[in-house]
């Protein structure tokens, strides 16, 4: 089956239209506290020194390495765990909607928590591969780095919904169910995923370069704490977004 992206477009908005208060709810307590928290109390990665080499022993290639292990030693858990929150909240939204019978909130809540072990290992699985991916395409040609993101991530769009609609289904089933369901499509659902990614880079780099300029020239506690909800908000818009997407696929190709 052919989709185009108006469909699934409006079909997502249609649920915002109809569901918002549920969402924002949810989106509210996962998507944005974690990451609003994450802003105001953990610190950001110090600026590096410049690096001049490439040698893996050149003393300025060495101070930045023990910056960032450092930072990673106090701060990468908390980082991690807002990740995996948010993972969370949006499994949560798409269960409110996949599910054989529609769920109340808390049993959506109590539904995708039992599976989020499935979720979270199906995600890592295909995960690493797009990751070395990634990494190759920026040495080679770094052009291509958000295309091929945008197209694997489009064949893995219905992972989420395949593990809640179809349990008990095993990570690497889901996986192939989603490529088996995004057949045809893959294009379009990157094209969606692609402008999603750019509608959010380009809505909260202005707050996020607001934020980074008072922390050297005009430290405000309270205009910077304005900017972190600012930027906490269109991220928790873009994770709603991102999750309703997926319900409108997985109703029309699942």
């Amino acid at each position: 089956m052919r989709l185009r992206a108006s469909t699934v477009l409006a079909d997502a908005w249609a649920a915002w239209r109809t569901d918002w208060t549920i969402l924002t709810a949810i989106a509210g307590a996962f998507l944005f506290l974690p990451q609003l928290a994450l802003l105001l109390l953990v610190p950001a990665l110090p600026d590096l020194p410049p690096i001049t080499s490439s040698d893996p022993n050149d003393p300025g290639v060495q101070a930045a390495l023990t910056i960032i292990a450092d930072w990673l030693s106090r701060y990468g858990g908390w980082h991690v765990l807002v990740v995996l929150v948010a993972m969370f909240g949006q499994f949560a939204i798409v269960a409110c909607y996949v599910l054989p019978e529609r769920p109340s909130v808390g049993r959506a809540l109590v539904t995708a928590l039992t599976l989020s072990w499935r979720f979270i290992l199906a995600t890592i699985a295909w995960m690493l591969p797009l990751g070395m991916a990634q990494f190759l395409t920026l040495a080679v040609v770094p052009l291509l780095y958000f295309p091929i993101t945008a197209l694997v991530s489009a064949r893995m769009l219905l992972v989420g919904p395949a593990i809640l609609a179809e349990r008990p289904i095993g990570a690497l089933a889901a996986i192939g169910r989603s490529v088996r369901a995004t057949r045809g499509n893959m294009l379009m659902l990157a094209t969606v995923i692609l402008g999603l990614v750019i509608a959010q880079y380009l809505l909260t780099m202005p707050t996020v370069l607001a934020d980074q300029w008072m922390a050297l020239h005009a430290p405000n506690p309270v205009a910077r704490a304005i900017v972190d909800v600012a930027t906490s908000a269109v991220l928790a818009t873009g994770g709603i977004a991102l999750a309703l997407i997926q319900v409108a696929a997985w109703r029309r190709l699942g």
